[in-house]
């Protein structure tokens, strides 16, 4: 998780009253500037022992593990870099947007304010599921100048045994993502396919040649394909694949952006891959069994929102 947490909050944290607060900064991704080095330096890392003081003395050996926020940074956003409270709105507005600090200074909490930032006061409830870092456990860039490979979200799909994928406008490139990753589902996988197909000519691919290709590297899936119901549709641009209760990648373009072999000529797209559990929402797909089916049947799918 990508947080900024003030000096007083560490002490506090790895004082052993806050024992989620310390499971929590363990391992995050911490933002500093010089200010906050110093607050931490006369503060937490002064003289003597102490978990608190461990933690950030291992942090400052790791810079991967560090978001320095520099001068400039802050100039350029109007933040005072030698004011401390300053720093650590600084340090959370290029972090994730979320402050830790007991910190009830009134131009702090105003100026966190002016700048969007969330923060915690250490002693209220941490909403982990929220925190900057939790629900994206994945997330790539395509466009024209990469060359990305379906390996990248591939090993998601590893035994999986429920995957619906919603892309109204699938192209062959399309398709052979779908032969390349669902090869690695469970072989009994139960797989869902809701689009458009050939349907007024939106694609080249049938519904009956779409799941004969998926049946052929997963011979023994319960593989069907569906239309989407027009009349229910409201999410005509989404596209996206549901791994049971545990994932959902999100395209921002069509499922069609890796390309093909052998030149793997990426489309602008964002993949991200949303952390899901038994908890999450349920998205409804009203989806048609044929283009002359009357009456829509309601696919289920766990999902992010």
């Amino acid at each position: 998780m990508r947080i900024a947490i003030d000096s007083e909050a560490i002490l506090f944290a790895f004082s052993g009253a806050r024992a989620e607060l310390e499971d929590i900064l363990r391992p995050s991704i911490l933002a500093i500037n010089e200010k906050i080095i110093d607050d931490y330096s006369s503060k937490v890392l002064k003289d003597g022992a102490g978990l608190g003081k461990d933690w950030l003395t291992r942090l400052f050996s790791t810079p991967s593990r560090l978001r320095l926020v520099s001068t400039e940074e802050m100039q350029t956003y109007e933040l005072d870099h030698s004011d401390v409270d300053q720093s650590y709105v600084a340090a959370a507005f290029f972090n994730g947007h979320y402050l830790i600090s007991p910190n009830k200074n009134q131009s702090l909490i105003e100026k966190a304010k002016d700048y969007g930032i969330q923060i915690n006061d250490t002693k209220s409830p941490l909403e982990i599921d929220n925190m900057p870092g939790n629900a994206i456990i994945f997330n790539a860039l395509l466009n024209s100048k990469t060359t990305y490979r379906h390996v990248i979200i591939r090993h998601f799909f590893a035994n999986e045994k429920n995957i619906v994928i919603y892309d109204r406008y699938i192209k062959d490139s399309s398709l052979c993502l779908f032969e390349n990753i669902l090869k690695y589902c469970h072989q009994n996988a139960d797989i869902t396919i809701i689009s458009d197909f050939d349907r007024n000519a939106s694609s080249t691919i049938t519904a009956d040649a779409a799941q004969k290709r998926i049946k052929k590297i997963r011979p023994h899936a319960n593989v069907k394909c569906y239309f989407p119901d027009l009349k229910n549709c409201v999410d005509t641009h989404d596209r996206h694949i549901h791994l049971g209760h545990r994932l959902q990648i999100s395209f921002s373009s069509g499922t069609d952006c890796f390309g093909l072999h052998p030149k793997w000529s990426n489309s602008e797209c964002e993949i991200s891959v949303h952390y899901l559990s038994k908890s999450s929402a349920v998205r409804n797909y009203y989806a048609l069994t044929s283009l002359t089916a009357r009456k829509p049947i309601i696919i289920k799918a766990y999902s992010k929102i």
